[in-house]
């Protein structure tokens, strides 16, 4: 076994499972806790899109209201993972391997008799898709504020100099000393 990443290593032999006598049930659970995930990670590409929208509109409202929701989604994908994990650790148990099963959610799909085994892994490629497309909408959205941020602050910076560099004249036509009006104090 690879001590640092709990995965065996590519060189180890493929070993031949079996689901344990009649095992749909708990592989049953496993597909639905999958199915639930990938849910909650839809409902995430919602948000990232809602907030991606927000920020192009420069709607906060729109923008609070996704905070509020990506959290709320968060905190029940956190809730549920250990009820993840635990029908992970049992549809893993259920195979019988040479060592004590490592529960990655790849190698039970590869090791699971069918039809479970292809069940499992067209949730585990959905799901791998569907991670993969939240991360890069993140990615946008954190690009996208990046840059919003960066405007914003040299729209400030402007205005603050825009003061200092203004000349004031009299009645003459002649420049006159005056204390610079900055009605910008602060910069961003």
């Amino acid at each position: 076994m690879n001590s640092t990443a709990g995965r065996p290593d590519a060189a180890s032999p493929p070993v031949e499972l079996a689901w344990d006598g009649d095992k749909s049930a708990t592989a049953q659970e496993l597909l639905d806790e999958l199915a639930r995930w990938q849910t909650a990670l839809e409902a995430l590409l919602q948000v990232a899109g809602d907030k991606l929208a927000a920020l192009r509109q420069a709607d906060t409202a729109a923008l609070h209201d996704c905070a509020a929701r990506e959290g709320e989604l968060l905190q029940t994908l956190f809730r549920d993972g250990p009820r993840r994990q635990a029908a992970l650790a049992r549809a893993a148990q259920g195979l019988h391997a040479a060592g004590p099963p490592t529960g990655w959610l790849t190698q039970v799909a590869e090791r699971a008799p069918e039809p479970w085994a292809s069940r499992l892994r067209a949730r585990t490629a959905g799901l791998r898709e569907s991670a993969g497309e939240l991360q890069r909408k993140n990615q946008l959205v954190a690009h996208v504020a990046r840059q919003l941020q960066s405007h914003i602050r040299g729209v400030f910076a402007e205005l603050a100099g825009a003061a200092q560099e203004s000349t004031v004249y009299g009645p003459q036509g002649q420049q006159e000393r005056s204390h610079p009006r900055c009605w910008v104090d602060a910069v961003g």
